[in-house]
């Protein structure tokens, strides 16, 4: 699994506990940056495998805040 795959998988897994339905993710930039939003409530997670130094690398409302139409 790579590094990519392995974030993105994260990603899925932390917006389910926050009771997202997530989309499948959409790669933004060459293998480096992918998004994707909930089906409910439309909030978005994106990844990054190359943040910049005051970056992350998971980021996003879906991982910080709950889904409104849980």
């Amino acid at each position: 699994m790579t590094r990519f795959d392995r974030l993105k998988y994260e990603g899925k897994c932390a917006t389910k506990w926050r009771g997202h339905n997530i989309s499948p993710f959409h790669t933004v930039k060459h293998q480096l940056t992918a998004e994707a939003s909930c089906r409910k409530c439309g909030m978005t997670v994106w990844v990054n495998t190359k943040p910049a130094p005051n970056e992350i690398d998971i980021s996003g409302e879906a991982v910080a805040l709950h889904c409104r139409f849980q």
